[in-house]
């Protein structure tokens, strides 16, 4: 079933849970991601970001198979642009048919990150197409950004920001970042923060961009102080990274269909880990989900050669 970002986490806030929103970067990916969703009977987000797509996983070839797939499940799947901030790559979402869009204004003064997010919201809203912002700032775990709380969301920023802007979910900064963390390393972060972004802005969805390698009782304790979105990046591709490593040392002439069906399987295990994490398995029957072909599993599972 594909759908908008709005739809999922609006009943994410509602029921408090999240909803973990993760990238494909091939079929495999892709399939994983699925098949994990549709066992846990969860809401997933596809996230294509806009230097991903130029450095390998093309939206014309991607959003199609992505929207197949979503044809043969029950359970509501939406697409993101993930951090666009270029107008190119934002037309380029609108063309490849993108449920939803997530502006990242970040970088901008608050006062024009309020306009050009608007901007946004009001050309997406026209099209059915949702819309989050970000406030505050996310950076590059490498660098260590997420120490830095100058740049942490002020909750009266935010409350001002999403009653100007419109948007339909927040992404914030609460001392998650992105990419992989030093090894050992566990980031620390402010509940309170999320929680009083969370008051300030009446219950809307709010997203933790960064998931990846901040700790599962970390996510456990920002899903519960009222964390809506988990992006979830980094973790998916070093799984399969790892798994494609550990099946070539076993077999070094391990064929390349049954190496892509052990990448595949290692992403449906981590999503899965995370759909546990995140407190939405089981959260689709909260939608009228129809199967017009049966199952997923009964068309395209994994293995089969028809």
């Amino acid at each position: 079933m594909y759908v908008n970002l709005k739809t999922i986490l609006d009943d994410a806030a509602k029921h408090n849970y999240a909803v973990i929103a993760t990238s494909p970067i091939n079929m495999e990916t892709a399939r994983g991601i699925v098949f994990a969703a549709n066992e846990k009977k969860a809401p997933i987000i596809f996230l294509l970001g806009q230097n991903m797509m130029r450095q390998h996983a093309k939206a014309e070839l991607l959003i199609p198979m992505i929207k197949t797939l979503a044809e043969y499940t029950p359970v509501p799947i939406a697409t993101c642009l993930d951090h666009g901030n270029q107008e190119e790559r934002l037309m380029y979402a609108f063309r490849n048919g993108f449920s939803s869009i997530m502006y990242d204004g970040s970088l901008l003064s608050f006062e024009e990150n309020i306009a050009q997010t608007k901007r946004i919201v009001d050309l997406c809203h026209t099209f059915d197409m949702a819309v989050e912002g970000e406030l505050g700032h996310v950076g590059m775990a490498a660098n260590g950004d997420e120490k830095d709380e100058s740049v942490y969301t002020n909750p009266d920023d935010a409350a001002r920001f999403a009653r100007e802007t419109g948007v339909d979910c927040l992404a914030i900064a609460v001392g998650t970042a992105h990419g992989e963390y030093p090894k050992g390393m566990i980031p620390h972060i402010n509940f309170d923060r999320i929680k009083e972004v969370k008051a300030a802005t009446g219950n809307m969805p709010i997203a933790l961009h960064g998931g990846s390698g901040s700790g599962d009782e970390n996510i456990l304790k920002a899903v519960d102080s009222g964390i809506n979105k988990i992006n979830v990046v980094t973790d998916v591709f070093v799984a399969c990274r790892n798994k494609a490593a550990e099946l070539i040392k076993d077999n070094p002439k391990i064929s390349f269909i049954d190496l892509m069906a052990g990448v595949e399987l290692a992403a449906k295990a981590l999503v899965s880990h995370w759909i546990d994490l995140s407190g939405s398995a089981g959260m689709a029957s909260h939608f009228t989900m129809r199967d017009r072909t049966g199952l997923l599993s009964a068309k395209c599972a994994i293995g089969d050669t028809e």
